[in-house]
């Protein structure tokens, strides 16, 4: 970790060369060779060229068939991301029913499922706070699948809400390639490239290579974005039943003068008072020196091995380290716009200069179980992570204009001066957990499946003050648990070959640093738990080209902190919140031709207990729309002469949405965003494409925050012209 003044020149440039050059090299040597190697058995793949996967491995390790999964499950697959021109995790997610993406600072996004932050893992490996992460860009993984609720026995510990698992591309067994290019509106241009195949004869070592540029300013003024990605990936198969991966991901990203949303007016008595700001979209209330850069670069390994017996034991490993700088400044907290002299009465401004480190292992064995003479299936296995984040920095060096205290005014906001940053601070935080799991799926009669399993966890967080700040200390152990018990239950049942009732019980921890009284001085907290029960059906149709789910579900999160009013500082664990609603989705291929991606998502959350009476049935959770629907269809002529084009619409459409704003005053009304797309094969292996986004130009707010920040406009009417081609 750098302690030093952030420079955004420190980070290697170097590294995003070489890794360029790796694909540069790569390149030819896939088309070496045309060997006839064997489908790589680890890719877990969609129906070819459909928005429906019938296999998935979010809810297991190895893939297993979604309808005899007892949880709601998702997938973005290869094509969907193709058709709507998805480029990053943030685009992908939003397009998943039931999850809420808002976002930050035009890098980043929060994303949220069933009341809370939804949880990554990356190829089954869990990442621990990785919801409202930086992470690589759409290029490098083939699909995303999406389990809501609790992912407690695979996961340890986390938010009830659910986990997105992204899964990289692997090598191909034949030669290919393909290479894109967009441009769209505020000067958006991106570039990409995907070369894969065999580099021997008897085609035993595959390689893939993928790699992408994008060059973009955005809608609100002075903002623009820089990102370069490469990734390549080896498989190799060292016998006929063993195979070793290796991979590594490259990601540069720097935003200049990024948006965080807009301030409200804010002066008590006003008319104004507490709603939102009467300006253009465009409008950037944040100075031209504002900066945030990411650099990440990931290594990964993985070893499958197969035994006669169909057993597979397999061996994950993955290292992250990701730079970050930001250097901004902003309206201070709690400080609106005043509707009078339209001028901010301060500003704070900040400088941080961090690294992240990620460390995960995963290691499991899974195979039949023949008894009672049916056949089942177990897996048992152990993960670990190691999160370990320092920085150093300053917070909070104020501004109140020239002359001092008289205010900045809204118009002059890009020339707020960038302080001499001499960095005061340094904080270090390490969180190490583990785990040992098991899970069996067992054939009771026919067509009735039992999914049981549980998790046992540790979990320890820690954390110390570091040069620069005045004060080094050691670490200081903070939220801890040992041996968490994370049950998990679930039964299936075969309605008809194609279609399953199912039911399930699943559960996930929060280590908590709020701390008890006891004789001894105070202890802390167990645990916080999310506990849910879900209920649903699911059904594979038309050849199992259409998937359709419906679930409903109760989340109860228990041992909340609750103030102990017998001894000040202290804290109870009889806190509780409830979270229930409804998912429903229809996805895939019901004819020739046409394609559909359908959700429909119902939340009601509510606070059960709570040290503050006012809250108790009151709502938990306003960053999460009560309805929200998602649909994207996509047609394709069968006529011949027609059949080289298809034609798109999407649809978006959700309640209201308070956030953190004021009921009836400052709000979200309902509404929906309506995008089209189409494209047409100028060649058998070149292809065009148009996306209008927001196509009626519909003036919303994203995301709804608090007086000085993060009053986000959704993105105005926008085109993006693309072009691939494959060979």
């Amino acid at each position: 970790m750098s302690q030093h003044l952030p420079n955004p020149a420190r980070f290697n440039r170097a590294s995003m060369t070489c890794a360029l050059l790796v694909t540069t090299c790569l390149a030819p040597a896939a088309w070496a060779q045309d060997g006839d190697a064997p489908i790589n058995p680890i890719v877990v793949e969609a129906t070819k060229q459909s928005y429906a996967a019938r296999l998935v491995t979010i809810g297991g390790k190895e893939p297993v068939s979604v309808l005899e999964v007892p949880n709601s499950i998702s997938v973005i697959t290869q094509q969907r991301i193709q058709d709507q021109n998805l480029v990053t995790m943030v685009d992908a997610l939003a397009q998943v029913p039931g999850v809420h993406v808002t976002t930050w600072d035009g890098l980043i996004g929060q994303i949220r499922s069933r009341g809370y932050l939804l949880d990554v893992s990356y190829d089954g490996i869990p990442a621990y706070n990785s919801g409202q992460a930086q992470d690589f860009d759409l290029i490098v993984y083939e699909q995303i699948e999406v389990l809501r609720g609790p992912a407690g026995i695979f996961k340890g510990s986390g938010q009830p809400g659910g986990t997105a698992n992204f899964v990289r591309k692997r090598g191909l067994d034949k030669a290919a390639a393909s290479f894109g290019a967009s441009i769209g509106t505020w000067n958006n241009y991106r570039a990409e490239m995907d070369i894969g195949g065999p580099l021997t004869a008897d085609g035993r070592l595959r390689a893939r290579v993928t790699g992408s540029y994008l060059n973009r300013e955005f809608f609100t003024d002075r903002s623009h974005e820089e990102k370069v990605v490469a990734y390549g990936v080896l498989d190799y198969d060292v016998t006929e039943r063993t195979t070793a991966s290796a991979m590594i991901t490259y990601q540069d990203d720097r935003g200049e003068a990024m948006s965080m949303g807009l301030a409200n007016y804010l002066l008590a008595g006003h008319p104004l008072h507490n709603q939102f700001i009467d300006v253009p979209r465009s409008t950037n209330q944040y100075p031209d020196w504002n900066l945030n850069v990411y650099e990440t670069i990931e290594y990964s390994g993985d070893v499958r091995h197969v035994f006669a017996n169909d057993w597979v034991v397999r061996s994950k490993l993955t290292y992250r380290e990701q730079n970050k700088i930001f250097t901004d400044g902003y309206p201070t907290p709690g400080i609106g716009l005043n509707p009078v002299t339209n001028r901010f009465s301060s500003y704070n401004r900040r400088t941080n200069d961090g690294t992240t480190e990620r460390t995960g292992l995963d290691l499991y064995a899974s195979g039949p179980l023949n008894l009672f003479g049916r056949k089942h299936t177990l897996t048992m296995g152990y993960s670990w992570e190691l999160y370990d984040v320092a920085s150093a920095g300053v917070n909070n060096v104020p501004y109140t204009g020239t002359p001092a205290g008289s205010g900045i005014p809204l118009e002059d906001a890009a020339n707020v001066p960038r302080p001499d940053f001499v960095f005061n601070n340094g904080n270090q935080t390490r969180v190490d957990q583990s785990g040992f799991y098991g899970q069996g799926r067992f054939e009771l009669i026919d067509g009735l499946i039992a999914v049981a399993g549980a998790r046992i966890s540790d979990f320890t967080s820690k954390s110390r003050n570091i040069a620069p700040h005045p004060s080094p200390t050691d670490f200081t152990r903070g939220a801890h648990a040992s041996g968490e018990v994370t049950p998990y239950g679930g039964l299936v049942y075969y309605l008809r070959p194609n279609i399953t009732l199912y039911g399930s019980y699943s559960d996930i921890f929060i280590p908590q640093t709020a701390m008890k009284w006891n004789a001894s001085g105070g202890s802390p907290l167990n645990p916080r738990v999310g506990k849910q029960v879900e209920g649903g059906v699911k059904g594979a149709f038309f050849s199992e080209g259409l998937l359709a789910s419906l679930a409903i579900y109760n989340t109860r999160d228990v041992n909340r902190s609750f103030a102990d009013p017998d001894h000040p500082g202290f804290f109870l664990e009889l806190g509780e919140v409830e979270v229930e609603g409804l998912d429903a989705e229809i996805t895939g291929r019901p004819y020739p031709g046409v394609d559909l991606s359908i959700g429909y998502s119902l939340i009601r959350t509510r606070h059960v207990e709570n040290s503050n009476a006012a809250l108790v049935g009151q709502a938990f959770d306003t960053w999460e729309p009560k309805h929200s629907l998602k649909l994207f269809a996509k047609y394709t002529p069968a006529a011949p002469g027609w059949n080289r084009g298809w034609a798109a619409i999407g649809v978006q459409a959700q309640s209201t949405l308070l956030g953190g704003g004021v009921k009836d005053v400052r709000e979200q009304e309902p509404y929906a965003v309506v995008s089209l797309h189409g494209g047409y094969a100028v060649t058998v292996n070149t292809s065009l494409s148009l996306s209008v986004n927001n196509l009626f130009d519909k003036v919303y707010y994203a995301r709804v925050g608090g007086p000085n920040t993060y009053n986000t406009f959704g993105d105005p009417r926008n085109v993006t012209l693309s072009m691939r081609t494959r060979f």
